[in-house]
């Protein structure tokens, strides 16, 4: 596996230690329910109960208007290879946060670098 320099972008290396702990998979075997590049996931924070939706997606196709994630963003990264029902924490602004995954389905669409 390649190596990824920490400090050449945000969550380097988060990105990195999850690549570490992957089993590498075929798509297809993948579950329908696990995040993965172009997913549109649904979380819910707790305990505020908010709902968010997001698509993980390539860096030259982020865009946050349109609520898409890079996989090498922090925030993307943390989902990737999590299903449906399961939690994460992660710290933000310094506030250490709970999500829940809802739902995960596929990105349908062409996606563009807009």
């Amino acid at each position: 596996m390649a190596h990824i320099p920490v400090n050449e972008f945000p969550g380097a290396l988060l990105l990195s230690c999850e690549l570490n702990a992957a089993i590498v998979v075929e798509d297809e075997i993948l579950p329908k329910n696990c995040v993965r590049l172009n997913s549109i996931i649904k979380v819910r924070e707790w305990p505020s109960n908010k709902v968010l939706e997001f698509s993980i997606v390539l860096p030259e196709s982020a865009n946050l208007e349109k609520k898409r994630i890079s996989f090498l963003d922090p925030w993307g990264a943390a989902f990737i290879g999590l299903s449906k029902t399961e939690k994460v924490e992660r710290e933000i602004n310094g506030d250490t946060k709970c999500f829940e995954i809802v739902d995960v389905r596929p990105l349908n669409s062409q996606i563009d670098s807009e």
